[in-house]
């Protein structure tokens, strides 16, 4: 997955190749995101969850380029889904993290309980 930076807030061009962290947690969130979508089956989508918690560690800086990504559910809860996640650029391991979400209410203002069937497909991608 490529990473690239955004503007600066004045309209300028970063020239720097260093990542800033919350690109990075970005590019980790279209990664939980894609596997919702693709694997997810309609069943529970990005606009039906909320991040409650994300916490990432790095271990070595990242550059513009190419960024792999790999993202597992992890655990199953009452109303949540929590995912590992792993970036890794040049082969090399530089940051892990988990991602909690939260299923929402429509006007999004506090959980509810995940259906059997999204239940169901969740723990079907819990890594073993």
């Amino acid at each position: 997955m490529p990473v690239t930076h955004r503007p600066d807030r004045d309209g300028a061009a970063v020239t720097s190749r260093h990542v800033p962290y919350f690109l990075a947690l970005e590019v980790a969130a279209q990664a939980w995101a894609r596997l919702l979508d693709e694997l997810g089956q309609g069943v529970l989508s990005t606009a039906d969850v909320a991040v409650v918690r994300a916490e990432f560690d790095f271990r070595r800086e990242l550059f513009t380029g190419s960024l792999d990504v790999d993202v597992e559910v992890t655990r199953v809860g009452r109303s949540s889904v929590a995912f590992g996640i792993a970036l890794y650029q040049r082969d090399m391991l530089a940051a892990t993290g988990e991602t909690v979400v939260a299923r929402t209410d429509e006007a999004r203002l506090v959980s509810v309980p995940l259906s059997p069937v999204q239940r169901a497909m969740l723990e079907s991608l819990v890594a073993a």
